[in-house]
């Protein structure tokens, strides 16, 4: 696998940015300095903690389990679909284009050692394959471009989460907790304190009046 193929598939990894924006908003809670800036530019106040666990004995706390957000957020199945079948299609492309870009070359050196073709019929080829070559690079671009558009992907999931969850929560909960199967801050959790469900089915269905809008706006 190539360098660039290695990096659309590392940043297709949508879930794992999903813990790694919790786990980080997390970090940055317990060891951050009042005031800090967000990606925004906008100052935010530094939650103080709670030191004292008298205080904790009256909180509500729900908590997500983000493996099944994985697995049911219709925005992360789609854009994950999207996304894999795009670069399928721009690797295809690409090994097709170097396999016969060699080719192309072995054939040239071959006729030039023989001296089997007019000066000026290698020096067509030569500028030929140059073009070629540019034309690589250039896919190979577009593979860049589109690891680049997934990271943009997991920013907008991420805000979108982000904002729902506030909205979502308006209040009922005083901590909303992050569980996953495999690396988690969360060691234990009653089951009757899970809301992944109620947050995966408000977040489809936000995201499905997004999709209907959309799709409304292109008729």
């Amino acid at each position: 696998m190539n360098k660039i193929s290695l990096a659309v598939n590392v940043v297709l990894l949508i879930a794992v940015a999903i813990l790694f924006y919790l786990y980080s908003s997390l970090n940055g809670k317990i060891s951050g300095t009042a005031g800090e800036t967000d990606s925004t530019g906008t100052k935010t106040a530094t939650p103080k903690l709670v030191t004292d666990p008298s205080k904790l004995v009256n909180s509500k706390i729900a908590y997500i389990n983000i493996d099944t957000l994985d697995m049911k957020y219709d925005y992360i199945n789609d854009k994950s679909k999207e996304i894999k079948n795009r670069q399928a299609s721009l690797e295809a492309q690409y090994n097709s284009m170097v396999a016969k870009f060699q080719e192309d070359v072995a054939a040239l050196q071959q006729a030039a050692q023989a001296g089997i073709r007019p000066e000026a019929e290698l020096k067509k080829e030569e500028a030929r394959l140059q073009q070629k070559q540019y034309e690589i690079a250039n896919k190979e671009k577009q593979m860049q471009n589109l690891a680049e558009e997934v990271a943009s992907t997991q920013g907008n999931m991420l805000k979108n989460v982000s904002v729902f969850i506030e909205k979502f929560n308006n209040g009922k909960y005083d901590f909303i907790l992050a569980y996953t199967s495999n690396i988690s801050s969360v060691l234990y959790a009653k089951p009757d304190l899970e809301i992944t469900t109620e947050v995966v089915n408000g977040l489809n269905e936000e995201y499905r009046n997004t999709k209907a809008t959309a799709a409304a706006a292109k008729k």
